[in-house]
């Protein structure tokens, strides 16, 4: 069988750097949020918007924890961490936003949501699409309304607006192609309220420049359902260009604002478009360099969904949900009380560490015993002599397992440390 030819002129391979610099994401549903179908629902819709560097087919299960997904994000190069929980005393769905590998953690208490089968169906023309079309295939475009990064500036509102640039890859105007971006995610927050608005928005373009009728040929092998025109009584291509009534005649479609039309560089191959010539061959410089044209095109959003409504509750400075509070948005502690928490916190973390040094020590004695034992009945193997108690076919201990005689004291748990403190 044939070698299967790979491009190496048009597709440039990534280099390791550059993947690992790639935000990735993993968005979950946990807890009690698993027998919510709506909100199950909503964490798919989710996915969508932060493809294609998103885990899209994660599956969770009733008994996994956080801390599962932390250690096995660091293998996988995870950066972000998306989590979905829905409180079983009041039912209140949240968000948080984590940054791995050591937060911090942003807290957010949804308002409301709306999915993306609701928001098609509000639309006169909706767009629906599989979270395996052409337009994921691209991370969407970030912009933020209604941030401002200043000196006057809260530092809580100075580390959201970090968070939410660094969840998709930067853009680099010189070499990002602008027909590349097919998606628009818009976050915008009230001045008044404080409240954060997300959408999710589908980016079309259409040709305004230039004939109707030759836009119609142009798109005409979009859509397998429209003929191409017949052209045995036209005698000339004036004909069909300049006739009205040539390709499909004038029709009621609406003409688009001027405030949506923008003027587009595309660039194509000089080569391309160069006509052939007898002459003599010009500098290879001259062949390679692109010719640039304006052409007006006419941008129209198409909202995909989901959407939400959410406050910012609180930023914690770890991952694990009960670390050391940085911002509460209705909570305010005088300095003697968060001197206080500091102190305590600190306590709290030597004790954690003075414990897991102490459970090392005890599982390292337990082997070195295990050791010992192997090699004293290895010996009196050897010498023939078994003492009472082993077993001669395997020469090992009957009373006694190889694995380590670990107590249920020697791995305390450590929940008591991840108090929340307030």
């Amino acid at each position: 069988m044939a070698k299967r030819r790979t491009k190496t002129r048009t597709h440039t391979k990534v280099s390791e750097e550059e993947l690992a610099k790639i935000p990735r994401s993993m968005v979950l549903r946990l807890g009690s949020s698993l027998k919510n179908h709506s909100l199950s629902q909503l964490v798919k819709d989710f996915r969508n918007v932060m493809q294609p560097h998103t885990a899209i087919n994660l599956r969770e299960r009733k008994a996994n924890k956080l801390k599962d997904f932390i250690v096995m994000a660091g293998p996988l190069g995870v950066s972000d961490l998306f989590v979905f929980n829905q409180s079983e005393d009041s039912g209140n769905v949240s968000l948080r936003i984590g940054k791995m590998p050591r937060g911090p953690t942003l807290q957010f208490k949804l308002n409301s949501y709306s999915l993306a089968k609701d928001v098609r169906k509000i639309l006169k023309h909706p767009k629906s699409m599989g979270k395996d079309c052409s337009e994921f295939l691209a991370p969407p475009l970030l912009v933020l309304n209604g941030f401002s990064v200043n000196e006057n500036t809260p530092n809580h509102e100075k580390l959201l607006v970090t968070v939410l640039q660094n969840m998709f890859p930067p853009i680099q105007p010189q070499s990002t192609k602008v027909s590349g971006i097919k998606r628009v995610l818009m976050i915008t927050k009230d001045a008044e309220s404080g409240e954060i608005e997300w959408r999710h928005y589908a980016i079309n373009t259409k040709l305004v420049d230039g004939s109707r009728n030759v836009k119609k040929l142009i798109n005409s092998h979009h859509n397998l359902k429209k003929s191409l025109p017949n052209l045995g009584k036209a005698s000339d291509v004036s004909d069909l260009l300049l006739d009205p009534y040539a390709v499909g005649g004038i029709t009621s479609d609406s003409e688009v604002e001027d405030d949506a039309i923008v003027e587009i560089k595309a660039e194509q191959d000089a080569s391309a478009i160069r006509k052939p010539s007898t002459g003599p061959k010009p500098d290879a410089e001259a062949e390679e360099e692109p010719v640039q044209s304006t052409r007006k095109r006419a941008i129209k959003l198409t909202e995909l969904g989901p959407r939400l409504s959410m406050s910012l509750s609180k930023i914690e400075e770890n991952l694990t949900g009960s670390s050391k509070t940085i911002y509460h948005s209705r909570i305010t502690k005088s300095t003697k009380e968060e001197q206080a928490l500091a102190k305590k916190h600190a306590l709290n973390e030597k004790l954690k560490l003075e414990r897991r040094a102490k459970q090392k020590a005890n599982v390292e004695a337990k082997n070195r015993k295990k050791d010992e034992r192997k090699a004293r009945r290895k010996a009196l193997k050897e010498g023939g002599e078994l003492p009472a108690g082993e077993d001669v076919a395997s020469g090992e201990d009957s009373s006694d397992s190889d694995a380590p005689d670990i107590k249920a004291e020697d791995y305390e748990n450590d929940s008591d440390l991840y108090s929340d403190v307030e």
